[in-house]
């Protein structure tokens, strides 16, 4: 007789720029800082200088991505991954975003067991590196909309996805 496996559950812990370094990097979007631009008008604040992309993704894709609500406890569906860009993710409307991230395993493929689960505000921009598995953006306490930038190749490097050996519960 099989033994139902126990899920595996991340505690989403607030996402900060050391602890997501591994998968990626995060740029405030707050006006604080940056420098004068258009006449003294506005203000230009750096945001994510590391965008990266191997030749053979040569579309530009600025998406706009609308986020029906989830809630806590979220079972996680899958993993993916983009092999050949990065990938930018900037919020335009939302309360908080849920994300989780997982390093390579021997075989390629996700480490499950050494996944981390963050908890985002509308305040950040979130990139991941190219080749980065990671679960699709999850909205929490509300809908969302957000901007996504990338490239593509049109084909199956474009988005590989995997889903996890256990389930993966994030509270």
């Amino acid at each position: 007789m099989a033994v139902a496996q126990n899920p595996l559950r991340l505690r989403a812990q607030p996402l900060t720029a050391e602890a997501f370094a591994p998968f990626g990097s995060l740029a405030a979007i707050g006006a604080g800082g940056g420098r004068a631009v258009n006449q003294d008008r506005g203000r230009r604040v750096p945001g994510i200088g590391d965008l990266a992309r191997d030749a053979a993704a040569t579309r530009p894709v600025l998406d706009v991505y609308h986020l029906k609500p989830s809630s806590l406890p979220f079972t996680l569906a899958c993993f993916e991954r983009h092999v050949l860009t990065s990938q930018v993710f900037i919020p335009i409307r939302c309360e908080r975003l849920l994300l989780a991230v997982a390093p390579d395993g021997a075989d390629g493929k996700p480490d499950a067991a050494r996944a981390q689960a963050f908890a985002a505000g509308d305040d950040v921009m979130i990139h991941y590196r190219a080749g980065v598995w990671h679960s699709p953006l999850i909205a929490l306490d509300g809908s969302a909309v957000l901007s996504m930038l990338m490239w593509e190749a049109g084909d199956a490097r474009d988005c590989e996805e995997v889903v996890p050996p256990m389930t993966i519960e994030i509270v």
